[in-house]
């Protein structure tokens, strides 16, 4: 199981914009802005998931990564995470799964924190690849964690005590 420190612009994330939850964001935000460590945001290197794209999938990703060549990790799990990291101007540590071994350990890693309990620890890499192929063709659309979390400030969706300490 390799671990890796990633920066924003290389994670691509969900469409799941905005955070789904301002608490969760506002507990994270504090926890990162005091040092603390949180846990790793498992992600796929592209190669592995590009395979799994269909066509038009991947026609829209390929228009994606012509802007974006430094995204190279799809992100799992971990927006409120990787949203307050990037707010911070902090690296992301990443667990990379690359095989069902990758993701076998990763769960043993839930009881010590280090690896959060979430739904990509319930399928094998080759359905977390389908379930990604999934997930962008039902909206289909890409952006990096430093994206969506420009975004999130432009916009103005922030938790208001977030927006005083980034303003």
């Amino acid at each position: 199981m390799k671990t890796i420190e990633l920066k924003p612009e290389q994670i691509i994330t969900l469409n799941d914009y905005p955070v789904y939850s301002n608490s969760v964001l506002i507990d994270y935000f504090k926890k990162c802005k005091s040092g603390a460590k949180v846990a790793l945001v498992p992600v796929i290197h592209k190669k592995s998931v590009l395979k799994h794209f269909g066509s038009k999938v991947l026609e829209k990703f390929r228009e994606f990564e012509s802007d974006k060549p430094k995204a190279e990790y799809f992100m799992l799990d971990g927006s409120h995470r990787t949203t307050a990291l990037c707010l911070l101007g902090l690296k992301v540590n990443c667990v990379v799964y690359q095989n069902d071994s990758d993701i076998a350990l990763a769960k043993e890693k839930v009881a010590s924190g280090e690896i959060l309990e979430n739904g990509t620890l319930d399928h094998s890499f080759l359905e977390n690849c389908e379930i990604l192929n999934k997930h962008f063709s039902e909206k289909c659309y890409f952006m990096t964690v430093v994206q969506k979390t420009e975004k999130m400030v432009g916009e103005g969706v922030l938790p208001d005590e977030i927006k005083s300490e980034v303003s």
